[in-house]
């Protein structure tokens, strides 16, 4: 047998050469382990990025196979083929959609939009703010004209090269436009076949863990999909309605913009009111009592959405932090833009829950939902319960 070398790196404390030897290849392969991982998602992001307009419409097929699947399996169930079921239900779905896309479109076609007055309600609002600052601040006004001037050539050239990169990806859209019903197709049209692909990936041993997951995600997505769907047809009623009352020019049109724009968690909801906020701004002479009515009124659907609707309707599958939810958006926008930032609170959802049903990954789940700041939190019923408690009642 050979002789074991021992070293000393403290008094009292020895180690044999191949104790150390055995720590520095176990440090390695846990650096090496890490740089793999961020190579390999490195090179799905740059993959994802370079082929969206194939992978873009493949991920909202997804997502509209989950709803459109439970109305193919009930006419599969009364003895209509698979194919035949599938095709007939997309076909109602696009005929829906076509009908939903030609009412927007005369809608804003018959919008009364006045432009030359709004830019005749901007250059006096610009003048009087130049005004003001010239008085209280004593700004030179020459200097203000110079600056508005190059805001207004800034704005100018950036409109022609946004509708310059409109036309040149016209192309691309309706690519992705043809592309989308095809593979909603295919995905529901082969998805016992994908469900035992996965199931020989994951081995026998795996198969049950595997099969909850499918039915967990199966759940929770067809559930908020049909839900969101259904809160943000209520939130155009709600805010048409309350535009009209206001007064606000276009008020379906408003409305309808700002509870589409909700399908985008927080940033959407900001820009929905923001737009009939800045069209009275600059549309209406006296606009002030007008935008403190919109405000006001978002403000109070807001509300109404976050502890009503949505409970109640979507209820609270996701459970995902508001944290994770904002980095998502952020990251997804920068990959995929618009059409990432209305899939990815759905996609994290996915992600949640194959992460909780993996035990190296659980705390990586514990990461993404809600767990952890419920006595932080603010919970509506329970603020109730402590004021009316406050008062007595």
């Amino acid at each position: 047998m050979g002789s074991v070398i021992y070293t000393t790196l403290a008094p009292g404390i020895n180690f044999s050469i191949y104790e150390i030897k055995s720590y520095i290849f176990m440090k390695d392969s846990k650096v090496l382990k890490i740089a793999a991982v961020l190579f390999i998602l490195a090179a799905i992001i740059t993959t994802m990025i370079f082929a969206k307009s194939v992978f873009v419409p493949l991920a909202l097929s997804f997502f509209f196979a989950y709803l459109l699947y439970p109305v193919s399996w009930q006419m599969e169930k009364r003895g209509m083929h698979r194919g035949i079921s599938i095709f007939l239900v997309i076909l109602a779905a696009l005929l829906i959609l076509g009908g939903i896309g030609l009412f927007a479109g005369i809608k804003v076609s018959n919008a009364n939009i006045d432009y030359d007055a709004i830019q005749a309600q901007v250059i006096s609002k610009f003048d009087n703010m130049q005004n003001v600052l010239e008085k209280k601040l004593g700004m030179n006004s020459s200097a203000m004209d110079n600056v508005v001037s190059r805001a207004t050539n800034a704005i100018g050239s950036s409109w022609e090269s946004s509708v310059g990169m409109f036309f040149s990806r016209t192309t691309s859209t309706l690519f992705q436009i043809f592309l989308l019903p095809v593979f909603t197709f295919f995905v529901m049209f082969y998805r016992t076949k994908t469900a035992y692909f996965i199931f020989k990936i994951v081995g026998r041993e795996n198969k049950q863990v595997t099969l909850n997951i499918l039915r967990e995600v199966s759940k929770v997505t067809g559930k908020y999909l049909g839900g969101i769907l259904l809160v943000v047809l209520i939130l155009a009623v709600l805010n048409s309605i309350g535009l009209l009352i206001i007064g606000v020019p276009n008020a379906i049109l408003f409305g309808s913009l700002a509870a589409l724009l909700n399908l985008i968690p927080y940033f959407g909801t900001l820009l929905g009111g923001a737009i009939p906020v800045l069209y009275v701004f600059f549309s209406v002479s006296d606009p002030f009592s007008m935008v403190v009515k919109i405000v006001i009124l978002f403000i109070i659907i807001q509300f109404t959405e976050n502890n009503l609707l949505t409970p109640n309707i979507v209820g609270n599958n996701i459970k995902l932090n508001p944290f994770a939810i904002i980095i998502g958006l952020l990251i997804a926008n920068l990959i995929w833009g618009v059409a990432g930032m209305l899939i990815v609170v759905p996609v994290m959802a996915i992600l949640k829950i194959v992460m909780r049903h993996i035990d190296g990954l659980k705390p990586y789940a514990y990461l993404l939902s809600d767990r952890g700041t419920e006595k932080y939190s603010f919970n509506f019923s329970k603020t109730k319960k402590k004021f009316l408690k406050l008062f007595g009642k």
